[in-house]
């Protein structure tokens, strides 16, 4: 026997719809996500973790150090790290959307992990900035 509402509507009928309408709206809510990645921002300790599964994501490969690729919806995502250290230890994990007009390939970060703190050696402004500020 069928339950109903007060206006006779079927309640099974109406917690399918619901719920195949919250599964529609998840696709939906994955596919756009998977199209713009988040970038989380993590400290570079955390790398070590368990941050993988944390974010939703599968571990593909790895090496002594940790997870190289990773897949998060729908897509593989590769580990990068900065060659200058001037800028502090940073490693993310990203991966090419195309080019752009210029030719240069564009590419989007799921997860970068950098230094607690900032690095050392900050540049001072240059004069043309200084007199900008009005300094």
């Amino acid at each position: 026997m069928a339950t109903t509402t007060g206006n006779g509507t079927d309640t099974s009928a109406l917690f399918g719809l619901l719920t195949e309408t919250l599964k529609r709206m998840e696709l939906a809510m994955m596919a756009m996500a998977s199209q713009h990645p988040p970038n989380w921002r993590k400290p570079l300790s955390d790398y070590g973790g368990n941050w993988v599964s944390r974010v939703g994501a599968h571990e593909i490969k790895r090496d002594p150090y940790g997870p190289t690729v990773v897949w998060w919806m729908g897509h593989y995502y590769l580990r990068r790290c900065g060659s200058n250290p001037k800028y502090g230890a940073a490693i993310w994990f990203s991966r090419r959307v195309g080019s752009g007009e210029d030719g240069e390939s564009g590419y989007v970060r799921l997860i970068t992990f950098s230094q607690e703190s900032p690095p050392a050696g900050v540049e001072p402004l240059p004069d043309y900035v200084v007199k900008a500020l009005g300094y």
